[in-house]
């Protein structure tokens, strides 16, 4: 039966001589399966769908990849070479990881003993074993001839010593399968192979002459059909980049085909694969040229024929003329990859517009690095509100290691050995969805469980010991052990004032479903770091499967949408029993190289999924993935990104002498960059970071780029003197810019918010649209009884209380991200809370120095002596304080607390004032001065002068770290209290713009700009408060109603301070 071989530079053009080559003569047997190599699971999902649209229905099909399929040869041609083969990279990089160290004293070695010396051998030997059966895996495919000279004695270097070693241990290596194949096609046994009635090679742009030989080989028994995707119809394997070509004499040049400059650069890898096809076709039975050109007339038809034809590198050729206004290639300069994205997303509702046939499952997407670029795709595609402007889309080639999920967890378990027990890490375990729920904690509970790990300060270690034994301070503060144990002791009974309990200080906050919450967390937290205990110890392979089959079993729930990545894992780990039985290792080792194991491992999985699933396909620049489509974008395409630099080991000898045919990375990349070029029907997009986020200059991009404009600048000409730069738009670094809502033609955006933002900004009499456009109705007139608290939190903050009371909205305070360090100094919340505690007890006569066990056991000073010295400095600095204080106070005792029912106007203000000696009202914290704290003292204040009781004080103070601010009697209080309940009333229907530390610093010298340096300074601006952001966004509040209700405020207040 004949070999046919089948080359066009069109896809479409080989899947419809596929269509006639089935049809034509359908299989004799119905039940058997067409056969049919493909590179890659994109090309099996376009050709089942291709041939389904030409047939109507397509089914039972295989789609090997190339060394599947040889390998289903082998297995038929070789009894037992089907099981998993000594010599597959998996089990030798075992095998020479057992093998090596005893080689390690022969002279050959002495590099790689070298190289193994120092800390971390065992990984080290692990990894670099790796990299030898790779290199000797290529050796197979790519020096079959160098291997059957080393198993003959031949050469005594380290390579050829280790090879012999392993060659002789047993089993057949790809070159012995061939040969062994060969043999029974020579002896014409093809009885017991198998071979299919016929086979179809197709997409194929590359294959290394191993397998071309073998598919020679079986073509007398079988059909054999090899589709060719070819760049050139015409014979240019001999044509040279300019780059080799200067280093030509004249003579030389002149003897060469002049080509096509860009097929000459970036289609080495195909050129010599052309060269093979020619040799091939001269034996082949059959051989078509299936070539086809373009026809739109576009300057990206107009690319794509000059390579067709061989065309665009004769010297003295005028320029072609393009239309100047064609967009079939275009290319973008940004600033970041989210940019790259925010611009794609434009572009391709743009082409939705313009081309209304346009699909999005027509639209794909490559970069070089898909994981790196998924958030930002995600973010956009995701964030995209208008629902006419949301475009599906699907990633394909993540690794399941990479995707924040249950193989993700996974690894951070590995991870966690010799890492001291770190909260953080702990919590973003315990925060993965299969782990809490496996321990049956709900999302919505995971917040509650953070707030205990933060105000029980857990940061490292689970106990002293541990740490002990880990060569730390054996210090208890801030271990897990003190943490839980106040959380299980504040269960069992309540704070009592910082009463202390065998040393520990009871964790007063558990209610509801705490108790039960905090059990389920102890579990997991107890059997995590059960776990660890048994991941430091040396293990046999069989002994790790054993033990890592354990953390799925026992920290994961089996959620439906994780059941794949569940599947792969337990797969995952069935092969480490394989990998032991097929390699004989005998070994043990330790985490570090099973933990590397699995990382590699799971990088290498993907889901069989995302390729065109309907919506915009974004995948990773794979080679032999030369697939049609109607818009193809390239983003990425940076001058450190790709192509790809070629780094193989130092002992690689194909690296060393390379001949045709051989892989490379860098000619791999440039041929994917070629056939993208190809392979985009109407659009092609290419994009790159272009300019400094920083400073805005110039990133160069892919050399390839550049050498895509080069050629472009030489050939091509719109009339213009800036062609082909105009084909570049350099892009703002910001969505916003106003220079994409101007109506220019490069620059644009389908951002509705952006446009209205920048319009109003650009027309400036806009204003911004407030959060409240007018007055909410009166609240009920119950609410105009306040109680004095209720008051006090009004003037506090009035947007808050706006926001509460009338929309009963509850902004969440930002949570404080957990901490790995055990404190250094006092933080300042800590110090605060801490002064106050010690304020209170030297004000009821009790020693401070009592609260130490207190503080240390809350886990808020350093460790050790550096923690009471910063204590004991605290407690200095209190007592000093506190003698100000009772200066304040005066002899005697305090008075009974003060009711208060006034009826002001409307209103009715109740409550109990407290703190009231003989002489003034007193009120202290340990603290600065605030506009808050001057606000609260004058209502207070007020109040008291307002009741007037007989035997009571109307004279007020307030003692503060940095001074003290007194009041003397108010006359007209009540007066100053209706003005402030009025506001009080008019701010329960519009946030009232009173911000008391911008009032405060305003009332200084009534200048608005203290108050704007206040409100928006560098140093905890006023303006950063939550409420603030939500009801004035843009806004600028400190117009002149801000300076109204200050002066109405402060006023009176500055006029009644005392001395």
């Amino acid at each position: 039966m004949p070999l046919n071989v089948y080359t066009s530079n069109r896809m479409e053009e080989l899947v419809a001589r596929l269509g006639d080559v089935l049809g034509a003569r359908p299989l004799a047997d119905p039940f058997s399966s067409e056969v049919l190599v493909v590179q890659s699971r994109g090309m099996q999902r376009w050709l089942a769908m291709e041939l389904a649209t030409r047939f109507g229905v397509w089914a039972n099909a295989r789609y090997p990849f190339p060394n599947a399929f040889v390998q289903e040869l082998f297995t038929a041609a070789v009894p037992g070479a089907g099981d998993l083969s000594p010599f597959d990279p998996a089990v030798m990089t075992w095998r020479v990881m057992e093998t090596l160290p005893g080689f390690l004293d022969q002279p050959a070695f002495a590099s790689i003993g070298g190289y193994l010396a120092g800390g971390e051998r065992e990984l080290k030997r692990y990894q670099l074993a790796g990299k030898i059966a790779d290199t000797f895996d290529q050796y197979t495919i790519f020096r079959p001839e160098m291997l059957a000279g080393w198993e003959r004695g031949r050469e005594d270097h380290w390579q050829a010593l280790l090879w012999r070693a392993l060659a002789t241990e047993g089993g057949l290596h790809r070159q012995r399968l061939r040969e062994e194949l060969f043999a029974r096609l020579a002896r014409r046994d093809v009885a017991t192979l198998g071979l299919p009635e016929r086979i179809a090679v197709f997409g194929v742009s590359y294959l290394p002459k191993f397998h071309l030989e073998i598919f020679s080989r079986i073509a007398p028994f079988t059909e054999v059909n090899l589709f060719v995707l070819s760049p050139c119809r015409e014979y240019w394997a001999d044509i040279l980049p300019e780059r080799v070509l200067a280093r030509l004499t004249p003579e030389e040049r002149t003897a060469r085909i002049e080509g096509n400059p860009l097929l000459a650069s970036l289609g080495r890898l195909g050129r010599e694969f052309s060269e093979t096809i020619v040799e091939l076709s001269a034996t082949a039975g059959g051989e078509a040229d299936l070539y086809r050109g373009g026809d739109d007339g576009t300057l990206l038809a107009a690319i794509q024929d000059d390579i067709l034809n061989l065309r665009g590198g004769e010297p003295h050729r005028p320029k072609t003329a393009i239309d100047g206004g064609d967009r079939s290639l275009r290319l973008h300069s940004c600033h970041s990859p989210m940019r790259e994205v925010e611009v794609l997303h434009d572009t391709l509702l743009a082409y939705f517009e313009e081309m209304t046939d346009l699909e999005p499952r027509q639209v794909l997407v490559m970069t070089p690095d898909i994981e790196a670029y998924a958030p930002y795709i995600a973010a956009v595609f995701d964030g995209c509100q208008d629902p006419k402007k949301r475009i599906p889309y699907t990633i394909a080639d993540r690794s399941i290691g990479a995707g924040g999920g249950l193989a993700e967890t996974f690894l951070a378990i590995l991870d966690l050995p010799g890492r001291r027990f770190p909260v953080t890490a702990v919590m973003e375990i315990f925060a993965a969805a299969p782990v809490h729920e496996r321990f049956g904690v709900r999302d919505t509970e995971l917040d509650l469980v953070r707030r205990w790990l933060e105000e029980t300060r857990i940061r490292w270690g689970m106990d002293e010991e541990e740490r002990r034994a880990a060569g730390f301070p054996p210090f208890r503060e801030n271990s897990w052990r003190a943490g839980l144990d106040r959380l299980l002791l504040g269960y069992a009974m309540p704070d009592e004032g910082g009463r202390l309990f065998d040393g520990i200080l009871p964790f007063d906050a558990m209610e509801g479903e705490g108790p039960a919450i905090l059990g389920r967390f102890l579990t997991f937290v107890e059997r995590l770091h059960g776990l660890l205990a048994d991941l430091e110890r040396p293990r046999s392979l069989m002994e790790w499967e054993g033990l890592c089959r354990r953390i799925p079993d026992d920290f994961f729930a089996a959620p439906e949408e994780s059941g794949f990545e569940m599947a792969t894992l337990q797969g995952i780990l069935d092969e480490v029993r394989e990998l032991q039985s097929a390699s004989g290792f005998g070994g043990t080792v330790g985490l570090p190289v099973i933990r590397s194991w699995f990382q590699g491992r799971l990088r290498r999985e993907q889901p069989a999924v995302g390729f065109m699933s309907g919506g915009v396909t974004f995948c990773a620049m794979l080679p032999m993935r030369s697939i049609p489509f109607r818009v193809i974008a390239m983003l990425g395409m940076n001058d450190d990104s790709f192509p790809r630099q070629n780094r193989p080991p130092g002992f690689d000898l194909i690296a060393a002498e390379r001949r045709p045919g051989d892989r490379s990375l860098r000619d791999e990349d440039r041929y994917l960059f070629l056939e993208a070029l190809l392979s985009a029907r109407e659009r092609l997009i290419i994009s790159s970071i272009g300019q400094s986020v920083r400073d805005n200059s110039p990133v160069p991009p892919s050399v390839l780029v550049d050498e895509l404009l080069d050629y472009l600048e030489r050939r091509y000409t719109d009339g213009t003197p800036g062609f082909p730069a105009s084909l570049v738009t350099r892009h703002r670094l910001q969505p916003f810019s106003p220079a994409y809502f101007t109506g220019t033609e490069e620059l644009f955006s389908y951002a509705d918010e952006e446009c209205r933002a920048v319009a109003n900004r650009l027309r400036g009499s806009v204003p911004a649209p407030s959060f409240v456009a007018e007055p909410l109705p009166s609240p009920p007139d119950e609410l105009r009884t306040v109680t004095l608290g209720s008051l006090l939190a009004f003037f506090d903050n009035p947007s808050r209380a706006f926001v509460r009371t009338r929309l009963g909205i509850t902004l969440d305070e930002a949570a404080s991200p957990l901490d790995d360090r055990e404190p250094f100094g006092l933080d300042s919340l800590a110090a605060y809370d801490l002064r106050r505690e010690l304020l209170e007890r030297a004000l009821a006569g009790d020693d401070p120095a009592a609260l130490l066990p207190v503080a240390r056991a809350k886990g808020v000073l350093p460790p050790a002596r550096q923690g009471e010295m910063a204590f004991h400095a605290l407690a200095a600095e209190v007592t000093e304080f506190a003698g100000r204080v009772a200066g304040l106070r005066g002899a005697g005792e305090p008075l009974e607390p003060l009711a208060v029912d006034l009826a002001i106007g409307p209103f009715r203000v109740t409550g109990l004032l407290d703190g009231i000696r003989s002489e003034r009202l007193v009120r202290y914290r340990c603290a600065r001065l605030s506009g808050r704290d001057q606000v609260r003292l004058w209502i207070e204040h007020l109040v008291l002068n307002a009741v007037a009781e007989t035997g009571y004080p109307t004279a007020s103070a307030l003692a503060m770290t940095d001074g003290s601010l007194s009041f003397v009697p108010v006359a007209e209080s009540r007066a100053c209290l209706e003005t402030l309940l009025n506001f009080y009333w008019d701010g329960l229907r519009t946030p009232l713009r009173f911000f008391p530390r911008a009032a405060a610093a305003y009332s200084r010298k009534w200048e608005i700009g203290s108050a704007r340096t206040t409100w928006g300074g560098e140093f905890n601006p006023e303006g950063n408060n939550p409420y603030y952001r939500l009801c004035y966004g843009g806004e600028d509040p400190l117009d002149g109603e801000f300076e109204r209700v200050a002066r109405v405020i402060f006023e009176p207040l500055a006029h009644h301070r005392g001395e």
